[in-house]
């Protein structure tokens, strides 16, 4: 096939699907249709009445390197937030895989933040461990990621 042929029938392909697009936008159908208020009811999380329980993790130590050396390390100290008993008896039963998960992450995480902002925020730090304990147990087992202290040495 030619390049004439192959610049036609993408054009039309792309066409076509810019036209279904702003049908379904139209008609309000398929991911355009309008959320009711029971749906958005529907998607809110249902918080039972049992207090959260903190599992203290062993501290993460975090080495930063910079032209084949160590140029920093990052002690962090946390514990993870949980709701019931069942999420207690998980977490503690898989924390290795999940401080695993961790030390994994901020490796790689840790010095583009401070490559971005010269300090590491407790608030950033929760809010990405939060993301990566979800993805390790799952949705709606990991209520909190509290980050009890961060030193840089």
């Amino acid at each position: 096939m030619d390049v004439k042929k192959i610049v036609i029938i993408f054009s039309v392909l792309l066409m076509l699907s810019g036209g279904t697009v702003s049908v379904l936008k139209f008609l309000e159908m398929g991911p355009f249709a309008p959320v009711t208020e029971e749906e958005l009811n529907a998607e809110k999380e249902v918080v039972p009445d049992v207090p959260p329980v903190a599992i203290a993790m062993d501290d993460l130590y975090i080495s930063i390197l910079a032209e084949d050396r160590v140029a920093a390390t990052v002690m962090i100290k946390l514990s993870v937030e949980v709701i019931g008993k069942e999420n207690e008896e998980k977490v503690t039963k898989l924390l290795p895989r999940l401080g695993d998960s961790f030390f994994k992450d901020l490796y790689v995480f840790i010095p583009r933040v401070i490559r971005r902002q010269n300090k590491l925020n407790a608030d950033i730090l929760s809010e990405r461990l939060l993301m990566v304990g979800k993805k390790v147990m799952g949705p709606n087992v990991i209520n909190n990621i509290i980050i009890e202290e961060v030193n840089e040495r």
